[in-house]
């Protein structure tokens, strides 16, 4: 594994450990999937708008990985990346941004609140891996959303993933075996009046230490029902819901498809895009 200090066993095998591991790195690895997600961008885009789109803005960015994979699928790509995190930006600058070498020009990271991203127009904007859940007030989700609208060019999507299922509002604690470590999500009890909802990553190492909450999440959980109404009321003309298909064993089969109704599960995950 690269970009990561790693500690070596009595057989010069590399061993992560929590002392050395990068939690970033870690995130990117069993978090992420930013080719499955540029790869959904555009293929709903075309399909929805004929042509391919070309500008992305990546709000909450973090480590940029979808900035730098959108820019890597096509050389007239361009990405901007909005977070407030310094530290993870500049993790994000080192580790994925530097890296593209002549094609990291055509992406630019920016410090600042996705509430005030600035008057650059794209074709995309995106706010994946739930990151909007941290507006608790509708008031100001709504606000973001208006934000976004006034940002997309004439032809443009706003692109958001949202989860959901009876699972969500109950407390737990699932694992992922990743290569070399654990993953674990932990679900604190859930605020029925409220719809706050307290999460946390850990990640567990095979030499039996761990990383006790690498990210801690205070969110509200938004419905699907909410987002389309705040989106409608945004100015969007449409906000159309792509729900996943099973693989037949009670699992997501990765392949979304657009739906105006859904039983609920036990747990899923969904793409909300509103267009223009």
């Amino acid at each position: 594994m690269q970009n990561n200090k790693m500690k070596h066993n009595k057989d010069s095998k590399p061993l992560l450990t929590a002392q050395y591991a990068d939690k970033h790195l870690l995130y990117e690895i069993s978090v992420q999937s930013a080719e499955a997600d540029v790869e959904f961008i555009s293929d709903t885009f075309l399909a929805r708008l004929g042509r391919s789109p070309r500008t992305l803005r990546e709000d909450f960015c973090g480590t940029a990985k979808l900035c730098t994979t959108w820019v890597q699928t096509d050389p007239e790509r361009v990405a901007l990346g909005v977070d407030l995190d310094e530290e993870t930006l500049a993790w994000g600058t080192t580790h994925n941004v530097t890296p593209l070498g002549k094609d990291a020009e055509r992406v630019t990271l920016l410090q600042r609140n996705v509430l005030d991203p600035g008057e650059t127009k794209c074709d995309v904007v995106v706010a994946f891996n739930f990151s909007y859940c941290i507006f608790k007030e509708r008031n100001t989700l709504l606000e973001y959303f208006k934000k976004v609208r006034s940002t997309l060019n004439s032809e443009g999507g706003f692109f958001l993933d949202i989860h959901g299922g009876t699972e969500c509002h109950e407390s737990l604690e699932e694992e992922k075996e990743c290569d070399g470590f654990d993953y674990i999500w932990d679900q604190e009890p859930y605020d029925a009046i409220g719809g706050h909802a307290i999460r946390y990553i850990h990640f567990r190492f095979d030499d039996g230490t761990e990383m006790r909450e690498a990210f801690t999440y205070d969110w509200r959980l938004w419905s699907l029902p909410e987002l389309k109404d705040l989106m409608l009321e945004a100015g969007f003309s449409t906000a159309q819901c792509y729900w996943e298909g099973d693989d037949g064993d009670g699992g997501g089969n990765g392949e979304f498809e657009p739906l105006d109704k859904a039983e609920n599960e036990v747990s899923w995950v969904a793409y909300l895009v509103g267009w223009v």
